[in-house]
């Protein structure tokens, strides 16, 4: 049983139809990462994954559990198995790095002030930031930020961690550095990921399986080496960063059956 699965999803927000028929299933352990330009429904998917989106036809189940059938507070159990790691950090500017990352062991257990100290320091450890408890968020650099996302996400030691663009606006080091705790933190924990990513770099150093999104759809979901040489033309264009194909181009209007002629009248 696959720990994500993702059955026929759609997702339309009034004539916009943002996600057509999406399936995907993450094995245990697996790290999937999704690609696809802006606007083509990744963060919609991973919304609908967490139940905070109900799609309108198809479903998510995690676990064997369909999400949108739980009552609010089994979805509450389950995404506490779930750490999110947004795209800008979405760190609480009047909170210290300490208190960020301690801030769902507060709410969430009942661990003593020491234990989530502890717990904090360690989850910063393996972020590498070491000794940054006591600093607030306007002192730290955009990648910083990012990595006490990072480590505020598997306070919890959930079982799964979204990523949102976790590279976006970093330069090409810190793209790196953060890849790299991306793949640590699967190997330390054990986590199974979606990572959503334009970075192709990124994609193909972190990822399991490879998933492109065009048009609501999904394109594949592919090995990163057997998606490198995919003969569909919009991953290769996407591959290339050619504006020049189909990824650019409008969709066709969608086909209208052809209205009936009716029987002339006899007399």
């Amino acid at each position: 049983m696959p720990v994500i699965d993702v059955v026929n999803l759609s997702k339309s927000f009034g004539k916009l139809v943002v996600l057509s028929d999406v399936n995907l299933a993450v094995e245990e352990g697996e790290s999937l990462v999704i690609l696809g330009g802006s606007g083509t429904g990744k963060t919609v998917l991973l919304r609908c994954i967490m139940g905070l989106l109900k799609p309108d036809s198809g479903h998510v189940a995690m676990d064997g559990q369909v999400i949108q059938d739980l009552t609010r507070d089994q979805l509450f159990e389950v995404r506490k198995q779930i750490g999110m790691c947004f795209q800008m950090a979405a760190l609480f500017d009047s909170m210290s790095v300490e208190e960020n990352v301690g801030f769902a062991l507060k709410r969430h257990t009942t661990m003593t002030r020491g234990e989530v100290s502890d717990r904090v320091e360690e989850c910063l450890n393996l972020v590498g930031l070491k000794g940054t408890q006591k600093l607030r968020p306007a002192e730290l650099s955009g990648g910083m930020k990012r990595r006490v996302g990072f480590a505020r996400a598997i306070a919890l030691k959930p079982k799964i961690l979204l990523f949102d663009e976790p590279t976006t606006g970093l330069d090409p080091v810190m793209t790196d550095v953060i890849g790299r705790i991306i793949m640590d933190l699967k190997q330390e924990l054990g986590v199974t990921s979606i990572t959503i990513t334009h970075d192709l770099k990124s994609a193909f150093a972190i990822a399991d399986r490879i998933a492109l999104l065009f048009r609501g759809k999904c394109l594949a979901v592919q090995k990163p080496e057997a998606f490198r040489v995919n003969p569909n033309e919009v991953i290769q264009q996407f591959l290339r960063g050619d504006a020049d194909g189909p990824f650019l181009q409008d969709p066709p209007p969608p086909a209208h059956p052809k209205k009936s002629t009716p029987p002339e009248a006899h007399p």
